[in-house]
């Protein structure tokens, strides 16, 4: 189980923590979406007990986490569609979702509880440790997205070790699955709503009798195979 560990050092050495994770990256269909999240570690006793690793709970449960929460948690989301992967690959389509949801946090708490003397530290789940300041596509955003982060780190399995990315992973999960629903309801014959856009046999065989949507991600297999 994952715990407060890391949320207590930053707590006293007066780090604004920030936690990152991600749903989504081998679905063959739909966007990654990345949440950014703080807890006020002042009051951590609060917080459901149950926060894991969002692929040990069941959708009940994380849905029931997230009602749960109060003011003590502060995360925004974002993401990168399945164009934005197709056209610069899984990769930076995966950072670029992380850095506008750290944007839309820390533009909030900028606004209203960052302190000038705080630094703020960003801890990633996963073994790759992105460079913001690089992932700017677009003019546009690399003119608006500028962020007040110090430093960056990547933790394997922090999911499984700190209670705030674990928290993400779970928000992560439910908006992208929120998401993933919708589209159910668009592409009924496609059954978004029970696989989530992931490789499976029923997924593979709508693709085969009904082709491929502007969802797919046209640069993963079958897809790239088929739309070819």
């Amino acid at each position: 189980m994952p715990d407060f560990s890391l949320e207590k050092e930053s707590h006293y050495k007066n780090i604004f923590m920030v936690g990152i994770d991600e749903a989504g990256r081998g679905s063959w269909a739909g966007p990654i979406v990345a949440t950014a999240c703080w807890i006020d570690y002042k009051n951590y006793a609060s917080l459901p007990l149950e926060i894991n690793d969002s692929k040990k709970l069941s959708s009940q449960k994380r849905k029931k986490i997230i009602l749960s929460l109060n003011n003590n948690v502060k995360y925004s989301s974002g993401i990168s569609t399945a164009k934005e992967i197709d056209n610069y690959g899984l990769t930076i389509a995966n950072f670029m979702a992380m850095k506008r949801s750290l944007y839309s946090l820390t533009h909030f708490f900028n606004k209203k509880f960052i302190k000038k003397t705080y630094k703020i530290n960003v801890y990633v789940d996963g073994k790759y440790t992105p460079n913001f300041s690089n992932i700017d596509i677009t003019s546009n955003e690399s003119k608006i997205i500028k962020l007040p982060f110090h430093n960056t780190y990547s933790i394997v399995k922090g999911d499984s070790k700190s209670k705030t990315i674990a928290l993400a992973s779970i928000i992560a999960k439910e908006t992208r699955d929120s998401i993933m629903r919708n589209y159910s309801l668009k592409y009924p014959e496609y059954n978004f709503n029970n696989h989530f856009g992931y490789g499976t046999a029923k997924h593979n065989a709508a693709l085969l009798e009904f082709g491929v949507l502007p969802i797919h991600r046209k640069s993963f297999k079958p897809m790239k195979t088929i739309y070819s």
